[in-house]
């Protein structure tokens, strides 16, 4: 057996008498979100997938040696600097680690992350079993990661007025249209070329390579509160975000009620539990596409299907207004009306705008696709970036003709 890319095989393994080990596979890129940053507590994809800052790398396990394998060990070697490489990702229960992990499933993949855009890596397996750990596989042929596209990002408003900031592309808008209910939220399509607005009810206007996957008037339910007969919303909706792969989305109500289009997948909502005190805020899809989490304006989250509880604000002086989901679906920001910002999982805290102004208040919390800090967006079009994240201008001193209710970047 041997270590491949695309099929191609390039050297033989050398193994030890405990384990033989299969052939490693590093995938050319893809344009698929990563599971997670910790890939033993989710199911990798199997096959290669990589983005600008990861990789997914695959194996074909070879025979125990006579004792069941108990994990598996993926270490990466920047070629370009030493210093910058070995990163590793666990799959299984192998001694050293110190992060409790389930036993191995099968699923023959690791994801390696936090990888240095456009240096060259390669990639080795070792297996575990209760006779000891293999030597490593054979090197995997070279992959270099493309690094994070050009960041950008977009603003939007209530009369759903789509303003483009750096990289981020006009699709079009419903700024021209007179609408029956206010634009609420906006989300961009996995390759940013195109985006979802969504009104409060529940009316989704798709642009560019958007697909429209229904709506709730599409459905027969009516705006909350309307008059005549029929079914109605029992709150407005609140936010729209893209499924796990893009193929649908899911949208949720001021009462946390979780509508599910496309191939979006159901998984709970405030009512099925009884009530959620405070008004729902966003939902937030976990990276395996099978369970979100559900944040409320006063500092709850709840977790369904299998997403995992990161922890929640709890009671804060201001409400929660936005929040955001990781890259990787490990963890997310919530962001206050005051513009602090809480970070739970593998987000990290880069500072807020504690202090604004009631009258204008945050309203959105957004992130680049490579986890580098975040932005904070006021209602009046005023953007703020942390962290890595770039700062290419807003919509503040502009005439605007709503304030800005929602925004998202890449």
């Amino acid at each position: 057996m041997g270590v491949s890319v695309a099929g191609r095989t390039v050297g033989a393994i050398a193994v030890g008498t405990a384990l033989v080990l299969g052939s490693v596979a590093a995938p050319t890129a893809g344009a698929t979100t990563p599971p997670a940053l910790r890939p033993a507590r989710a199911t990798p994809a199997v096959g290669g997938t990589s983005g600008p800052t990861w990789v997914t790398i695959t194996w074909t396990p070879g025979s125990d040696g006579g004792a069941p394998i108990t994990g598996y060990t993926t270490t990466a070697t920047d070629l370009t600097d030493a210093a910058r490489g070995h990163q590793t990702c666990v799959v299984g229960t192998v001694t050293g680690v110190t992060e409790s992990t389930p036993a191995y499933t099968g699923a023959d993949a690791c994801t390696v992350v936090a990888l240095t855009p456009h240096d060259t890596y390669t990639f080795t397996v070792t297996a575990t079993n209760a006779k000891g750990t293999s030597p490593p596989s054979q090197p995997s042929p070279p992959f270099v990661p493309s690094g994070p596209s050009t960041p950008g990002y977009w603003l939007v408003g209530s009369d759903g007025g789509i303003f483009s900031f750096g990289a981020a592309g006009f699709h079009g808008s419903t700024g021209a249209l007179v609408l029956q209910r206010p634009v609420v939220g906006m989300v961009p399509t996995a390759d940013h070329g195109g985006y979802w607005e969504v009104a409060s009810d529940g009316g989704v206007f798709a642009f560019g390579d958007a697909g429209y996957y229904g709506s709730i008037p599409g459905i027969g339910i009516g705006p909350a509160g309307s008059p005549g007969p029929g079914r109605k919303l029992n709150a407005p909706i609140v936010a729209i975000v893209p499924s796990a792969d893009g193929g649908g989305y899911f949208m949720v109500a001021a009462d946390g009620g979780v509508f599910a289009f496309g191939d979006a997948t159901f998984a709970g909502s405030c009512p099925s539990i009884g009530t959620c005190p405070g008004s729902a805020v966003s939902v937030l899809p976990d990276a395996t596409g099978a369970g979100y989490w559900l944040v409320t304006s006063v500092g709850d989250v709840y977790a369904f299907g299998d997403a995992h509880y990161f922890g929640a604000p709890g009671a804060t002086p201001s409400p929660i207004t936005s929040a955001v989901r990781t890259p990787y679906g490990e963890g997310y920001w919530i962001l206050l009306a005051d513009g602090a910002v809480y970070a739970y999982g593998d987000a990290h805290y880069d500072g807020g705008a504690s202090g604004l102004a009631p009258d204008d208040p945050a309203t959105a919390v957004f992130a680049p696709d490579d986890g580098g800090g975040y932005w904070i967006v006021t209602a009046d079009g005023a953007v703020s970036a942390y962290g890595s994240a770039p700062d290419d201008g807003g919509m503040a001193g502009a005439r605007l003709n709503g304030p800005i209710v929602a925004a998202a970047g890449f």
